[in-house]
Formats: structure tokens, sequence, C-alpha cells
């Protein structure tokens, strides 16, 4: 109950957070010239640099390799910045903090949010390459909100458990590089999950990223439906990953002001 009056309460500042999300849009792309299209062309150069690589240097063994692997790829990178910025979103606003009451679960709310909106921006690009590629576009697209959803409520609740433990560990912060290159060779990105052997399938199953991007590879590149008992393995799995992250996070936040 007290995790849904905390919403309720992050909705009654819904104006900070949405003040707080588009200074960060626009922060990343502040004093270039082309600004906010850089949203647009950074998924699409990485596209062409990726089909010339994988078409002319290296031979992938996957059919449409470049696309497969923009599938997951754009996601995975907005989990990633998520958990680098939302790990010293609590530090890096320490003026903030002590100056004005707000529910402290708004920085981390706002760097994935920001996030997820680079990522809808970065989807236009991986749907016309779809079609172009002549992979298509199935109706089964239509689960993509479902399965990004998920996927941040997962991230919210690391988030959480970070933001709040690096306060009083700055270290966090930097451990996180080495930690997310490990989690992403960990996951089924660069490579489809039947290429592992069979007998590392379950552990690889514990890894909650796994069956997301199973998700988003069956969606978007093989055209069919996403195993409605992983998606459900998943959900609950996030679902409890957020209830352990506020947890942490509201017994820490009580001396975030004096550590910070």
């Amino acid at each position: 109950m007290k995790l849904i009056e905390k919403f309720k309460e992050i909705y009654r500042y819904r104006h900070m957070l949405y003040t707080l999300v588009k200074q960060d849009i626009r922060g990343r792309y502040k004093g270039s010239f082309l600004g906010f299209l850089w949203t647009l062309l950074n998924p699409l150069l990485m596209l062409l640099v990726y089909s010339v690589v994988f078409q002319f240097v290296f031979r992938a063994d996957i059919e449409h390799y470049p696309i497969y692997l923009f599938i997951c790829l754009m996601p995975w990178n907005c989990f990633q910045n998520s958990i680098f910025m939302g790990t010293a979103c609590i530090s890096n606003n320490a003026g903030i903090l002590k100056k004005v009451y707000f529910p402290r679960e708004i920085l981390p709310l706002a760097s994935i949010i920001s996030n997820i909106i680079n990522y809808l921006f970065s989807a236009v690009i991986i749907f016309i390459a779809l079609l172009i590629s002549g992979v298509g576009i199935s109706w089964t697209a239509l689960f993509l909100p479902v399965i990004l959803l998920i996927q941040s409520i997962f991230t919210f609740g690391i988030v959480l458990i970070l933001s709040a433990v690096n306060v009083y560990v700055r270290d966090v912060q930097y451990m996180m590089n080495p930690i997310m290159m490990i989690w992403m060779y960990a996951t089924p990105i660069l490579y489809s999950i039947s290429m592992v052997p069979e007998q590392y399938r379950d552990l690889y199953m514990l890894n909650p990223m796994t069956r997301i991007m199973v998700a988003y590879q069956s969606i978007l590149y093989d055209k069919t439906l996403p195993s409605m008992s992983g998606l459900g393995i998943v959900a609950l799995e996030a679902v409890i990953v957020l209830v352990i992250g506020y947890l942490i996070f509201s017994k820490l936040q009580r001396r975030f002001a004096e550590e910070v």
C-alpha cells in the first residue's frame, strides 16, 4: 500500500518530473547545431555502421544480422544508459535535495523516462529498417509497449537500489561500467539464445534481461508471439525488484541530505 501511495505522491509532482525529463533531453544536445535530431541520427548512423561491418567485414551466421543486432541493442542501450544516469542522479542533485521537498524517487524516474523517450525515437529507425531490409513488420510488434513497460519497471527497481547506495558508497557508479559490459555479454544480444549450449540455458534464463531481449527478438525479428509464460515470469521478477528497490530506497533516503 505504501508503494501505491508513493506513486500517488509522484503523480502530484508530475510537473516537476516533466521539467526534469525535458531538461535532461534538451541538455544532451545543448549547443549542437542539429540538436534533438541527433536522437534519430545516432541510431541511423549506428545501423549504417553495423550494416557495412557485418556485410563486408564480418560474416555472421544469423540472417539480416545488423537488423537482428539493432533490435536488441537499442533497448539495451536504453537500459544501460538508465542505469548509468540513474545511479548518480541523487548525488548529482545535491543542491536541489537540500533546498526543496519532493519525492526523491522522481530523480531516478526522470532519468529512466528520458531514456525511454530516446528509445521510442530510435524505434522509428528500427521499423524503417525492418521494412527496407525485407524482414518486415508483423502485428506482433503491438507487444512492444508491454515488453518496454516490463523492462522499465525492472530498470526502475534496479536504479532505486543503485542510486540510494551510491549516495553512501560513491564507488558504485564507477563499478557499473564493467558490470554492465559483463551483463551485456551474458545476455543474448550479440548472439542468439539458440547458440547457447542447452545445458546452460536455464542458467541464462535466471537473467531477467535474457527473457526481455528474447521477447524483442520474437516480436520484431521472428514475427512470432513472445512466450507468455516467459513474459509473466519476468514481469513478476520486475515487480519484486521494484518492491525491493522501493524498500531499500525508502530506508536509505532519510540521510540523503546529510550524505550528499
